[in-house]
């Protein structure tokens, strides 16, 4: 799947990952799991080798955000456990104007969060 510019799906993710970690570390929110169905994105950025890739940059931000974190883990999630975000990621490429929620979401969001839930917690045993 290709960007809609000439950016990189992988740098978008990087990018992602490091503006939303930001924010959360920022509003204090830890401790803070992090997951992301970029399975590229989530190797190079845990792992202690440098990047050389084009991305790099993209991973060293985010590597010296989680450098004095230790409650942050950044984990992979498959696709379809994470319906929310592909739902936001549609969401942006039709709505271009810029918006911040911090109460509650819009419906078609809150039902992909439900969605996104373990079984184990959506029938109440969680």
């Amino acid at each position: 799947m290709r960007a809609p510019s000439r950016i990189s799906v992988l740098a978008v993710e990087l990018f992602a990952l490091k503006t939303g970690i930001a924010f959360a570390l920022d509003a204090s929110w830890v401790p803070l799991v992090v997951e992301s169905d970029s399975l590229m994105a989530v190797n190079m950025v845990n792992s202690e080798e440098d990047c050389l890739a084009a991305e790099g940059g993209l991973v060293e931000g985010v590597r010296r955000l989680l450098a004095n974190h230790v409650l942050v883990t950044i984990t992979h999630v498959s696709r379809h456990a994470n319906k929310a975000a592909h739902r936001i990621a549609r969401f942006s490429l039709r709505d271009q104007s810029l918006s911040c929620r911090l109460d509650v979401g819009p419906l078609w969001l809150l039902d992909a969060v439900h969605d996104d839930r373990p079984e184990s917690e959506s029938n109440g045993f969680g």
